[in-house]
């Protein structure tokens, strides 16, 4: 469908062609919703308007009202009777923003450009909370190549339409992964209001913006903010499932600070609690198997314990490690209690390959190691510590001081 904005030049050739496109993209929304718009016309006139046509057609909701329905679901302001409607409203009534746009529209479609502008600037000041003259000022800009412009009037949309939302939070998530527009984006979202945190879901999990929103979050000052309401959780764990694993660990690295190590494997040896999960232990404690930090002879271990013949994982975090040759070693602190069903590691590839690609028994004193391949295609590992059955009344118990991954 052609839009208003078909024969506007294109403006700036240096501003982002990403941005350029996306708010085409916006800017083809405005006819569609200019028959979305219920304005203030009376029950009559939206009901029956052909109806108030005829009893009151002078008045400009009338006409309006009637225009809307002859423009038909495509929006065609160039049918004589809708112009003439139109242009018959806006002379009765300046403030009927219906009737501007209209007339408006139908004046870019006839390439008189200035004119339209006029009157999508006059619809302006008669009301903030039209969507569609909103959406032609974000294409002005753009063809300006004024970026604070084409997001102020995203911010003012978004504030101020309920039918914006479905509309321009696609668009602006298509904005954030374009590079250069990260600053301004963060700039935009520091600000509060109410849409901000539905748009950051729904960019996240719904449009495909996860690696986008994940520069802009990099780059905003209310970072307190998002680790209150989840966000950086919920960005880890998107990029995590599209299988961006190391942007996944650059995001939560930031956000959360952690102990520094050369070792593979964070937190070691089960000492620091800043070490979240993914990437560091999530750590099951709860049901008929669990385990949690302690400590053995003063230093800290990993404790579990089962009840009789409970089994399963009990501690889990995510590697990133190349392709290439590993040790997996872990130590013993306390032995099992049933040395005939030892805990043991395993190592398996992330994502739909799930390749398990080490296993190691916990040993019964001391150390235990095992080599292992990274093959190629396996882009990050799950390390987890996993419970055996036992068939002892009291269940299993023991301790692990430590689990490292070394490269050969």
């Amino acid at each position: 469908m052609a839009t208003a904005t078909a024969d506007r030049p294109a403006g700036d050739r240096g501003f982002p062609p990403a941005l350029r496109r996306i708010a085409l993209l916006a800017a083809g929304c405005l006819a569609a919703l200019l028959v979305l718009r219920s304005g203030a016309d009376g029950w009559l006139s939206a009901e029956h308007p052909m109806v108030a046509a005829r009893w009151a057609p002078g008045t400009a909701r009338a006409a309006m009202a009637t225009a809307r329905v002859l423009a038909g679901p495509d929006v065609d302001v160039t049918k004589p009777d809708v112009r003439r409607l139109s242009a018959r409203a806006l002379d009765r009534d300046v403030t009927n923003s219906l009737a501007v746009e209209f007339v408006a529209l139908g004046a870019d479609r006839a390439g008189d450009h200035d004119r339209a502008a006029r009157l999508f600037h006059l619809s302006d000041r008669i009301s903030r909370r039209s969507l569609p003259t909103r959406l032609w000022l974000i294409q002005a800009s753009v063809d300006r190549g004024d970026v604070p412009g084409a997001l102020r009037d995203f911010d003012i949309a978004l504030r101020t339409s309920t039918d914006a939302p479905k509309l321009l939070f696609p668009v602006l998530s298509r904005a954030s992964t374009e590079p250069s527009l990260a600053p301004a984006l963060a700039r935009l979202l520091d600000r509060p209001s109410d849409w901000r945190l539905p748009f950051l879901h729904d960019a996240i999990t719904d449009y495909g913006g996860a690696a986008g929103i994940a520069a802009v979050a990099l780059r905003m000052r209310e970072r307190g903010w998002l680790v209150a309401n989840h966000v950086d959780d919920t960005l880890v764990g998107q990029l995590i499932v599209e299988e961006r694993y190391a942007e996944a660990r650059v995001v939560q690295d930031a956000f959360h600070q952690t102990a520094e190590s050369a070792s593979l494997v964070r937190d070691p040896a089960f000492a620091d609690i800043r070490a979240r999960y993914p990437f560091g232990w999530q750590i099951e404690d709860q049901g008929e198997i669990g385990a949690r930090r302690g400590k053995a002879n003063g230093r800290p271990v990993l404790a579990y314990q089962s009840q009789s013949g409970g089994s399963g994982p009990v501690a889990t975090q995510l590697l990133i490690l190349p392709s290439g040759r590993y040790r997996l070693t872990t130590r013993t602190a306390t032995p099992a209690e049933d040395g005939t069903a030892p805990p043991f590691w395993t190592l398996t590839c992330a994502g739909e390959n799930g390749q398990q690609i080490a296993l190691l028994d916990e040993p019964p004193t001391g150390n235990a190691s095992l080599d292992f391949i990274v093959p190629s295609g396996c882009g990050a590992q799950w390390l987890g510590l996993n419970l055996r059955g036992s068939d002892r009344p009291d269940g299993q118990s023991g301790a692990i001081a430590g689990i490292v991954v070394t490269r050969r």
